[in-house]
């Protein structure tokens, strides 16, 4: 398929491609980078005294590093049930679950990409790096309005905006009263024209410790300039596995990677960057 061979000449620097792309089953096998939390699990979750810490321990068992949320609002079947925003539930897992990293999902279907920006970015802050998020085309659990957004638009002006700030620019000078230096914050200034986005920014947040989050793309976006790809059958994902110990439905199946869980105490403070082998971007280092 043409979107995934561009997205792979895209990536291919920073996703590492050394497994097999053939269906394979959580156990028994080496442990996955990510793994996809359905969202009947998260709403079950936090339905319950100790759905959190439960949802934890299942992750843990998993081996995964990292924690896909919200996915399902990708697929035309499963996005249609009950769910949470991912980035409320990211906040509450990411607290259970301190060494891993988490990717949460959007689509411009009703979403704005200020807010998306400035929520994720402000949860990377919160949870200490280990933040990225996933683009879709089509959030499929809401109704068609007619509009049409370019979701590849929709994540450059993500991206853009984490940069408007660095975090480098902060002084902290209590001598001149100086916070920050204000030349090296900067407005978007972005017009996508009569169909695209019109936003002018900045962020009134800094970036954050990883530089920024991870900008990752579901299969059905075309953007070679995307940290990696996720979804498909070229990119798939593993589902969590059910608490009884059975198989999760899935669309899914195995990560292009897989280092170990980030199971270690909490002054292990890999970022999400480190956990998928990604570089800080050149336009953010300190």
């Amino acid at each position: 398929m043409a979107g995934r061979s561009a997205h792979s000449a895209g990536v291919g620097t920073h996703w590492r491609n050394d497994m097999p792309s053939t269906t394979a089953p959580v156990t028994g096998t080496p442990a996955p980078t990510t793994v996809a939390v359905p969202d009947a699990d998260l709403a079950a979750a936090v339905a319950r005294p100790g759905g959190i810490a439960e949802l934890a321990d299942r992750v843990r068992a998993s081996g995964a590093a990292v924690v896909a949320l919200g996915t399902d609002r990708f697929d035309p079947v499963r996005g249609r049930g009950h769910r949470l925003d991912p980035t409320t539930a990211a906040l509450a897992l990411g607290r259970a679950l301190p060494t891993h990293g988490l990717l949460v999902a959007a689509a411009p279907t009703r979403e704005h990409p200020y807010n998306v920006a400035r929520r994720v970015l402000s949860l990377d802050h919160v949870l200490d790096g280990r933040v990225g998020l996933v683009v879709g085309a089509h959030d499929h659990g809401l109704p068609a309005t007619g509009a049409h957004h370019d979701p590849v638009e929709f994540a450059e002006v993500v991206r853009g905006l984490w940069r408007t700030w660095p975090l480098d620019s902060i002084i902290g000078d209590r001598a001149t009263g100086r916070f920050a230096d204000a030349d090296r914050i900067r407005p978007l200034d972005h017009d996508g024209g009569p169909d695209g986005y019109r936003v002018r920014g900045p962020l009134t947040t800094p970036s954050s410790r990883q530089g920024e989050p991870v900008l990752a793309v579901w299969h059905d976006v075309v953007h070679p300039a995307a940290d990696l790809v996720l979804g498909g059958a070229a990119h798939p994902l593993v589902v969590l596995l059910a608490a009884a110990g059975g198989p999760e439905p899935s669309r899914a199946s195995r990560p292009t990677a897989t280092p170990t869980a980030g199971t270690g105490p909490v002054t292990d403070r890999r970022t999400l960057r480190d956990l998928l082998g990604l570089p800080v971007p050149g336009t953010v280092s300190a």
